[in-house]
């Protein structure tokens, strides 16, 4: 048992609203499964591993795949290689844009100022590319409505499946999971985590603050992501802050 996981995850498992909540997920899968073919947007956080696994007990051969900003961590490209999981590349990282515009104060940009979308060069088009490459009629991801009051919205007006403007079926079968159930379903089943989690809880830091994502992002404050990739891979992040120095400033 890893640092992340704690004795109360196994008792946490075997109580009935867990496994009421794992039972509803699967059924949501399932009803997926009866509209078309589904894959797995996959992050490399313990959200996503719980969704590739629930999606998988339903239909093993789905496809899943993690769209690389051009940052993320080492162990998250080695995660995904060994869950079977596509690493898709966008036209352009987040270095790209960020070198170009001189984000973060970098010191020798092409086009200071220059607006990129980053969630639509980053997200949407590689999320695109991945849902016509592989003929997918739903797409699942780990959004769990006990997130943020943003999240609790969306789950609450979406609820697990519902159909987006661009005709694509969208699957959140986390929707009304909360940290416990997902740490639980982790232990119970026994899955690989990011070994994020592992050195972040050696550090005493809260579960609710632990994030696994890329090392650059356009958000990152007090325990935001810069501040955890300082504490988590030291190294990479003197790298990342000689580069662009207002990451100082952010962590």
């Amino acid at each position: 048992m890893g640092a992340a996981l704690r004795p109360e995850d196994a008792v946490w498992s075997q109580l009935d609203r867990f496994r009421r909540r794992v039972e509803s997920a699967l059924e949501a899968v399932r009803r997926a499964a009866d509209i078309g073919p589904i894959g797995v947007a996959f992050s490399g956080g313990k959200d996503s591993v719980c969704v590739l696994d629930l999606v998988r007990r339903v239909v093993p051969d789905a496809p899943a795949a993690l769209f690389d900003s051009g940052c993320e961590l080492p162990e998250t490209l080695s995660l995904a290689t060994s869950m079977r999981v596509d690493i898709i590349r966008p036209r352009m990282s987040m270095l790209d844009m960020a070198r170009y515009a001189g984000w973060w104060e970098y010191a020798d940009p092409v086009d200071r100022g220059c607006a990129f979308d980053a969630k639509a060069v980053l997200i949407q088009e590689p999320s695109e590319a991945f849902v016509v490459t592989r003929r997918l009629r739903v797409l699942a991801y780990g959004v769990r409505g006990s997130e943020s009051s943003a999240r609790a919205v969306h789950a609450a007006t979406r609820r697990e499946l519902w159909q987006g403007a661009d005709r694509t079926w969208y699957l959140m079968p986390l929707a009304a999971w909360d940290e416990r159930d997902v740490w639980a379903y982790i232990a119970s089943r026994e899955l690989s985590y990011h070994p994020a989690y592992d050195a972040m809880a050696e550090a005493d830091i809260p579960r609710r603050s632990q994030r696994v994502a890329q090392m650059l992002g356009e958000r990152g404050s007090g325990w935001g992501r810069h501040a955890l990739l300082r504490r988590y891979a030291p190294e990479a992040w003197r790298a990342l802050a000689r580069e662009f120095p207002a990451l100082y400033r952010l962590s």
